[in-house]
């Protein structure tokens, strides 16, 4: 199968014009996908629940589902393993809040920094998919880990593997379709990373697709 993972803006998209929910909504209609894989729990996808912060579902992905006529593969875990996870990382910022506050605040600052970097350079959808932003997402993941220690490194490693399991069930499901996974851009390198490794999957890279599929 062809795969494409397509980072998101989640809420931001309404915050910029480079790549407005409109922008997301055309390169889904574009690609006509076989499977979208969506960021959300089986029961966000049946309820087409609106997302706080994921907004593109509600704003751009929810209107095109009955159009697009393809299977959506929810990518979150179901209870109990989602709330599992998540108390994993709750816990983790809790430990490093309570016994090493100044590093949490340097933390925060450097995330600050990093995405105000990257709104500024971000001047399209490519940009925002681009090598060099996965490359700043990983060394900021590598930074997390190694700060929130075990818990938040075997949350966000187990949150990605479920991720990584659905696509590869699908994709075995239906060998010659086309895929188009939807993910929060700093999940995005960590994937894109696994799929390059798979012999049985053909990762479409973003960059190199992009531009035909929203007509540059």
């Amino acid at each position: 199968m062809k795969v494409i993972v397509l980072s998101t803006l989640h809420q931001f998209h309404d915050h910029v014009n480079y790549y407005t929910y409109e922008d997301l909504a055309h390169i889904i209609w574009s690609f006509s996908p076989d499977v979208l894989a969506v960021e959300l729990r089986p029961s966000d996808v049946e309820g087409r629940i609106p997302q706080t912060i994921k907004q593109e579902y509600q704003n751009s992905v929810y209107p095109l589902i009955d159009r697009l006529k393809c299977k959506v593969l929810p990518l979150e875990p179901p209870e109990p393993k989602y709330s599992e996870l998540i108390r994993m990382a709750r816990e983790s910022m809790e430990e490093v809040q309570e016994n090493n506050p100044d590093a949490l605040e340097h933390f925060k600052l450097y995330v600050e920094a990093l995405y105000e970097v990257l709104f500024n350079w971000w001047n399209s959808v490519i940009d925002v998919n681009s090598y060099e932003t996965d490359r700043h997402f990983e060394i900021k993941r590598r930074y997390q880990n190694s700060l929130f220690g075990d818990k938040e490194r075997t949350a966000w490693e187990a949150w990605n593997q479920h991720f990584l399991e659905q696509i590869l069930k699908a994709s075995e499901r239906r060998k010659d379709g086309k895929m188009l996974v939807l993910v929060g851009a700093e999940h995005s390198y960590w994937l894109r990373g696994e799929l390059r490794k798979r012999q049985d999957v053909q990762l479409l890279e973003a960059p190199e697709v992009l531009p035909d599929i929203i007509g540059l």
